[in-house]
């Protein structure tokens, strides 16, 4: 089971539910208009009982569970002869001092990285501080390479960068007490608050056994020099390192810093419940909060509301926490809204989800943004993707706040407008990006669609002073392929949430092969294997104080003239 950057179940769901529902969007505008069947068909990720934890834990830079299938072929980084992509600029490559691998099916390729994380300081919008689930280091205990946790540091507004490993996170890198017992740590996210301050966040976990932990390490030098992890919570394993019995499984965090009080900050993360058999019980998003830098982290506080006949259930994942200019908290996630525990009524669906606390995350206030339509189930790879694709997506909300106007603006991308047959079949996906704001947190403005006739995913959302830039992976330079560029739309919100739309903006100057490292058995045809089955489950985006924002996602062309194509962390200042 295990991997890295876990945010995702591996669920097979035989059917979409329905359920009517009149929805109210805004108009969608895209290069080409959206075109799609908007019928009312949300499907139910967290409907049934979900077998296994996030699949994410089944990607190592090798392959599944340590081992790699017998007889799969290498990936398709080890064919190249050279490098078919030319110069990547202005795009930047934020991978220095990458290794090869030595082992596996990605023998001879530079180690991935995947899954990016970005934030900028908000006294130096010189300097940035970003991260992936970064594969290069060897992990002998599983006899491969596995995430070992980095930080990417700018100190020139992105133009380049210095990668520093952050100490004592995992076995491989030399952990101890509790944290001996991990081999992989992933899921990153990074926060900046005041006065140099950043913390960073991963889960750590055993492909051994069943341990996991919330980490955050913490830098005071803008990302230079790290703290030693401190540990916010354990399951699975005792305090030197022993695994034991648990039913919980941690995954998926995301971190917050208050912006006046650098001591201060929030982790939120999801809780999996199992039973015996290894299906899901219940997964409810909780919080932790520190007052005195990481020193002390509270007990967690869950974030879900107790479960009431139409509301929000207990099954729930990709939350993401954020604190105004007051101090108020924010935790935007994705759940479902069912009429029973079970979620087995026909007009139960998920839901992106906002909770509110004033109470310096002791209580919340859980308000319905708007309905969430996920991507259909590919039977091939047993989880959500795009037709023709073979990595898995999800349709988890990415959250800011504008430091300038204190409105809140949320994105995902979801299905909607895909073409399905009358027994809720997927016949072609048609990922669109949405974008709602508020001025509160719980009174919701109509959100805004836009997208192309291709696919649209991953979104990440960053504002400043009422601009907004909405980045994003997209098939529209290459909608016949299985190709993908990275893009941004460029909003502006000068009427208290009547969005402008200002078209799309291609980043990446060539359309991308994201086939490129990670394989997999089909699970349909053992003997048959699947090229590209991870790419990380979300890019980034950042902002600083001089208006110059800063995207950031998995690319796929190595370093042209440098390397040949793999997976590497790339930016560019727009």
């Amino acid at each position: 089971m295990k991997s890295i950057c876990p945010s995702w179940l591996n669920i097979t769901v035989s059917t979409a539910l329905f359920f009517a529902l009149s929805l109210t969007v805004g108009t969608a505008h895209a290069l080409v208009p959206s075109v799609g069947h908007a019928v009312a068909r949300p499907l139910l990720r967290y409907a049934r009982p979900l077998h296994g934890h996030n699949s994410l834990l089944n990607t190592t830079a090798g392959h599944d569970d340590g081992q790699d299938p017998v007889g799969a072929p290498p990936a398709l980084c080890t064919r190249y002869k050279s490098n078919p992509y030319a110069n990547a600029a202005p795009n930047v490559d934020m991978i220095s001092g990458d290794t090869t691998v030595q082992v596996g099916t990605q023998k001879g390729c530079k180690a991935p990285q995947n899954e990016t994380t970005i934030a900028v300081n908000p006294e130096n919008p010189n300097n940035i501080v970003a991260g992936t689930n970064d594969y290069r280091i060897y992990n002998a205990r599983e006899k491969r390479n596995d995430g070992s946790g980095w930080a990417y540091t700018s100190q020139d507004g992105g133009a380049t960068w210095s990668d520093v490993l952050l100490p004592h996170l995992t076995f491989q890198t030399g952990a101890t007490g509790p944290l001996s017992d991990m081999d992989a740590a992933g899921d990153p996210a990074i926060s900046f608050g005041p006065h140099n301050t950043v913390y960073y966040a991963n889960i750590d976990f055993s492909r051994l056994n069943k341990g996991s932990a919330i980490v955050v390490s913490i830098s005071h030098d803008a990302g230079l020099h790290w703290s030693e992890p401190g540990i916010v919570r354990t399951d699975g394993v005792d305090t030197v390192g022993h695994p034991l019995a648990t039913n919980i499984f941690d995954d998926k965090v995301w971190v917050a810093v208050d912006p006046k009080d650098g001591a201060t900050a929030y982790v939120t993360w999801t809780q999996f419940y199992s039973d015996a058999a290894g299906n899901t019980t219940k997964s409810p998003i909780v919080l932790s909060v520190t007052h005195n830098s990481g020193a002390t982290w509270s007990a967690p506080v869950q974030v879900n509301p107790a479960f009431t006949p139409g509301g929000i259930s207990l099954f729930s994942s990709g939350a993401l926490p954020q604190v105004d200019r007051d101090g108020g908290l924010y935790v935007a996630y994705e759940s479902s809204v069912c009429q029973t525990p079970n979620c087995n009524s026909s007009t139960d669906h998920d839901a992106i989800i906002m909770a509110k606390s004033t109470d310096g995350g002791r209580t919340f206030t859980n308000t319905q943004v708007d309905v969430d339509y996920d991507f259909p189930v590919n039977p091939h790879i047993q989880d959500s993707s795009l037709t023709g694709e073979n990595f898995r997506i999800n349709s988890f909300p990415q959250f800011t706040i504008d430091r300038v106007t204190g409105r809140l603006y949320v994105t995902w991308a979801d299905d909607r407008n895909g073409a399905y047959d009358a027994n809720g079949n997927s016949i072609k996906t048609n990922g669109d990006v949405f974008v709602v704001t508020s001025k509160n947190g719980i009174e919701w403005e109509k959100p805004l669609q836009f997208g192309t006739q291709a696919d649209e995913v991953f979104p990440a959302i960053a504002a400043n002073d009422g601009h907004i830039l909405v980045s994003f992976y997209t098939r529209f330079y290459a909608a016949t392929g299985i190709n993908l560029d990275y893009a941004y739309a460029v909003l502006s919100d000068a009427d208290n949430g009547k969005f402008a739309y200002e078209g799309i903006v291609r980043l990446t100057g060539q359309s991308e092969n994201p086939r490129v490292q990670f394989v997999a058995a089909d699970a349909l045809d053992k003997d048959r294997f699947l090229q590209g089955v991870f790419i990380g489950d979300y890019s980034a985006i950042a902002v600083g104080t001089d208006g110059v924002f800063h995207p950031c996602w998995t690319d796929f062309r190595g370093s042209p003239g440098k390397t040949l194509p793999n997976q590497d962390a790339y930016t560019e200042s727009v």
